[in-house]
This record gives C-alpha cells, sequence and structure tokens, in this order.
C-alpha cells in the first residue's frame, strides 16, 4: 500500500465478517427449515395416503385376477305325471231320471256317482262320454229310443270334476240339429271342453286342451267319432255333415290327429263309439281302427265307448314313436236304467285311469294305463268303485255281497291283465289347471 493510503478502523472490517456469519449460518438453518419442513409434510401426506388405501389382502388380490367363466348349468325342467279319468255312457232312461229327482232342487245325476268323485275330481284331466242331446229344462227329457237329458246334468259334470266331453254317438241326432246347438252350448256354458259336434263348418274337429302342473304345459287333443247314426244318414246331416263326426275309417281319425298336431296338440286322444252291443270281445271294426291309429304313429290313447259292456285294454304294437298305444276298447255305462237281464255287463263299467308322464326333454306319453272297476246297484241306482264291495266296511249299497262278487269277477275276466287295478283315489282333487282352447 502507498505511503499516504487511508486505512478503515479495524474494528469494522470485524463487524462485517461477523456479519457474514451470521447471515451464512441463517441461511444454512433456513434451508435445514425448509427440508425439514417439506419432508414432514411428504411424510404427512403419505400417511394420509395409507389410512384411505385398502389393505391389500390375499382375498383382494383374488378379486382382481381375471375370473375364470362361471359354468352355466340350467336345471333340467322337472318329469311330471298327469293322471286321466275318462268315463262311459250316461243315459237318461225313466229308473235314472226318476231317481235324479229324488235330491230336490232340480233334476241332478251326480248324486248316483257321488262315490266316484275322488276318482274324477281327483284326475288331473277328466273327460266324460255325453251319449245323448239335452233338452232345454231339466223338467224337458225322454228316455229310450229317442234321448233327452235334463239341462242341469251339464252342470253336473261340471260339478264333479270332469273338464270336457265327447259328444260323437249313435244319439247326437236325436234331437236334430238344434239339439246338437244346443247341447254344445249347454257343456260349454258350464265350462266345459267339447269334441265330436259342431256347430259349424269351420269349428275344428277335436278340442285341445291347455294342461298345466307343477310349472310344467302341454297340450292335449281330444277327438271324438262314432261310426253312425240310430235314424241313419237323416237330411240334416246330409246336408251338416260337420254336425257330428261320423267314420268308420280310422285314417280319417289319423288325418284329424295330424290336424291337432299342426295346431300344436303335443298329445292326441281318440273317443271311438263303435262295436257290437252288449259283445265283450272287440269287433273287427274296432280291431281295424285301433291298428289304423296305432301304425299312425299320431294318437297316444284309445278310449271306447257304445257297446254299454266293459271290454278288454290292451296295448298294441305302434303307437307315437312305437312306444305301443293303449286301447281301452270299451269302458261300458257309467250310468243307466239297463238290468241284468240285457247281460251283467251293463252293471259294471271301468273308469280309464291312464298316467301320462310329461319328461324332461321330449313328448309327454303314456307310462302307465290304470282303471277302476264299477258295480251299479239298480235298487238305488248308484254307482260305486267294485273294489269297495271287498273291504271290511262294504260299499254301503243294497247290492248283496255274492251278487256284487259276480260281477267284479266277470269284469275282471273280460278287462284282462295287461292294465293295473287301482284301488285308492287320489288322496286330493287335482292342483292342474285345464284351459280348453
Amino acid at each position: 500500500m502507498s505511503k499516504g493510503a487511508k486505512h478503515p478502523p479495524a474494528h469494522r472490517r470485524e463487524s462485517k465478517s461477523s456479519w457474514k456469519i451470521v447471515l451464512t449460518v441463517l441461511g444454512v438453518l433456513s434451508l435445514i427449515t425448509v427440508l425439514a419442513v417439506g419432508a414432514l409434510m411428504g411424510y404427512s401426506m403419505y400417511e394420509a395416503g395409507k389410512v384411505n388405501q385398502p389393505k391389500v389382502t390375499h382375498a383382494t388380490k383374488a378379486v382382481v385376477k381375471t375370473a375364470k367363466p362361471a359354468t352355466s348349468s340350467t336345471p333340467a325342467p322337472k318329469e311330471v305325471q298327469i293322471t286321466l279319468a275318462a268315463t262311459g255312457d250316461v243315459l237318461a232312461h225313466g229308473p235314472v231320471v226318476q231317481t235324479s229327482w229324488k235330491h230336490g232342487n232340480g233334476s241332478h245325476y251326480t248324486p248316483s256317482i257321488e262315490k266316484l268323485r275322488p276318482w274324477i275330481a281327483g284326475a288331473d284331466i277328466a273327460l266324460c262320454h255325453q251319449e245323448i242331446p239335452f233338452g232345454k229344462s231339466d223338467k224337458d227329457s225322454e228316455g229310450y229310443p229317442v234321448f233327452k237329458a235334463p239341462l242341469g246334468w251339464a252342470q253336473d259334470s261340471k260339478d264333479i270334476g270332469y273338464d270336457g266331453c265327447s259328444t260323437a254317438s249313435n244319439h247326437t241326432l236325436d234331437q236334430g240339429r238344434d239339439g246338437v246347438v244346443h247341447t254344445i252350448q249347454a257343456l260349454q256354458t258350464a265350462g266345459l271342453g267339447v269334441t265330436g259336434s259342431a256347430e259349424s263348418s269351420e269349428a275344428p274337429r277335436y278340442q285341445m286342451y291347455e294342461i298345466t302342473k307343477e310349472g310344467r304345459s302341454f297340450k292335449l287333443a281330444h277327438i271324438s267319432t262314432a261310426y253312425g247314426l240310430n235314424q241313419g244318414e237323416i237330411p240334416q246331416y246330409k246336408q251338416n255333415p260337420w254336425l257330428v263326426n261320423l267314420t268308420t275309417d280310422g285314417q280319417i281319425i289319423v288325418d284329424i290327429a295330424r290336424q291337432a298336431r299342426s295346431a300344436g296338440a303335443d298329445f292326441v286322444v281318440a273317443s271311438v263309439h263303435s262295436g257290437v252291443e252288449y259283445q265283450s270281445a272287440p269287433s273287427a271294426e274296432q280291431d281295424r281302427i285301433a291298428t289304423t291309429l296305432a301304425e299312425s304313429g299320431q294318437v297316444d290313447l284309445y278310449l271306447g265307448h257304445h257297446v254299454h259292456v266293459p271290454q278288454p285294454i290292451r296295448k298294441i304294437p305302434g303307437g307315437v314313436d312305437g312306444k305301443g298305444l293303449w286301447v281301452y276298447y270299451g269302458v261300458g255305462n257309467l250310468l243307466s236304467g239297463m238290468n241284468p237281464r240285457q247281460g251283467i255287463g251293463t252293471q259294471a263299467g271301468q273308469i280309464a285311469f291312464p298316467t301320462i308322464t310329461l319328461p324332461s326333454t321330449g313328448k309327454p306319453y303314456v307310462s302307465a294305463a290304470g282303471w277302476i272297476p264299477l258295480i251299479m246297484d239298480r235298487s238305488t241306482l248308484q254307482v260305486v268303485p267294485g273294489y269297495l264291495f271287498e273291504t271290511p266296511e262294504g260299499a254301503g249299497t243294497n247290492l248283496p255281497k255274492a251278487t256284487a262278487a259276480r260281477y267284479l269277477a266277470n269284469l275282471r275276466q273280460v278287462t284282462e291283465d295287461q292294465a293295473t287295478e287301482l284301488k285308492a283315489p287320489p288322496s286330493a282333487a287335482s292342483t292342474a289347471q285345464i284351459k280348453p282352447l
């Protein structure tokens, strides 16, 4: 430094240095503070995030894995059994009509068959054979040979448990065209299906029913035909052949069955009014018709009427899908005024009681052929199940036990042993829903 230069005082130089140190320390402390606060905030945010995050467990991990497609196994539809009851001719002979008035409040035939109610009401579907036309009132009735039944009998049939009736017979036109139309309307008004006669040419030649039970449904078609009329080919029939299904040609029945299947029928019943009266053996005509139906594979069940005595129940080859055709050749009378002099068979009859199985898949079919023997006590015109005569309690009728045993033995011999005789009715009324379509 040159001579005469000025120097700052020493204490000022020391003071400056001290401030520099202080500022440096403060800066370092500030930096440390900032870093510490930042670290704390980051830690807090991390901890807060941890609070809101679900714990990852083994089960949670399994959820995020790609799920394997579930095996869809729809349970097969439940197999269902349907019972069908079918009965024979009801004829308004004088004694039957007189008895029908004994119970008061009009003319009713059902008190004479009250002991059959558990079988008729207990069946899932019950079919009657309305052989004769109805009169216009309870008092409007006629007996043999040109019949007319009291009008109240139509509602009786519904009340005891029937769902429908066949009407084709040699007596269908006993009261002319008006009688045919009136009879159809009387049955339909009672809530019954009708087949075998028609009001017009447009009417189907079968009655379709929808049967629903235990969540399953199928359609049953009922066909009814007759061999001819007592009056021959009367003009009313010639002009209007659709009034009644008359044929002895099984192929015509097959054609009607095909029509029914085309309309949606899953099961076809044919009621055939044919045979030789009072003859327990099937006639050649009955055999021919049954064979034609069996060979066609279009008909599931044959129900026979007309001969007024019971006939055999047989399973013949053929049938739908080759499973055979159950043929009830003739179920005899349900209720009539005939007497034993016309043959003891007139005092007995059958309720046809086959079981129809609706499988999980495939068509319904007859899986069992049952029948119930019927015996008439002519003194009271009461019809009862024949097996009741063999119980300790008895049948509760006036018919001597020995006479009942003779009728029953003949009935069992005629029926033969292919079908099963049933001796216990269903425990309750059917839960099936039957809808005539």
